[in-house]
């Protein structure tokens, strides 16, 4: 008898698939095939292709956002984890798994659509909640700003093959923190 498939690595896959062919060009039937089921043993698992979205966005904000330090304790740590986290991944994945989703999304797909307001009000949401650690002013704004920054320079390298714009927004967020202590310069990206 064959070991099911677990739903963590279904759901893994799926970013893949969402983020090498975006929503409209993944399938249910590719991602079966990569994971090694039938299409209809993955459609008991997850109803639909939609379905899908909210796991993938899911598992993304838990990496995203897990083991950060606790910005009551030190703000700048937490700050420089998840902008060195967002960055290190759009360097990789040449893209955000939820921006190249949100492009696919329509008023067909109101649930999809939902999760991914949900994965970046999320990721918003804890930047602010830093902010607010630090005492830094307009926490909402610079959080807005810093997520479409970072974002926004995965264009460059999806059309131009350029992460040079992506590596200048961290740097510009990294600064907001101060240069790191005990080596008196501003800290770069996380290695």
């Amino acid at each position: 008898m064959r070991e099911p498939v677990p739903l963590r690595d279904i759901v893994i896959e799926a970013r893949e698939l969402f983020r090498e062919y975006g929503y409209e060009g993944a399938s249910m039937r590719n991602l079966a095939r990569r994971v090694g089921l039938r299409p209809q043993s993955l459609y008991t698992r997850f109803s639909s292709k939609e379905a899908l979205v909210s796991e993938v966005l899911a598992l993304t904000l838990e990496e995203t956002l897990q083991d950060l330090p606790d910005p009551a304790k030190n703000w700048r740590a937490a700050w420089r984890t998840l902008i060195g986290r967002i960055g290190k991944t759009l360097e990789i994945r040449n893209r955000c798994v939820g921006l190249h989703l949100a492009y696919g999304m329509t008023s067909v797909t109101p649930d999809a659509q939902e999760a991914v307001r949900a994965f970046f009000n999320s990721v918003r949401d804890a930047m602010i909640r830093i902010l607010r650690a630090g005492k830094i002013a307009s926490p909402a704004a610079i959080a807005a700003d810093t997520l479409a920054q970072l974002e926004g320079a995965t264009l460059w390298i999806a059309t131009e093959g350029d992460s040079r714009p992506l590596k200048r927004a961290v740097r510009r967020a990294l600064q907001l923190a101060g240069p790191v202590r005990g080596h008196g310069k501003k800290s770069g990206p996380s290695s």
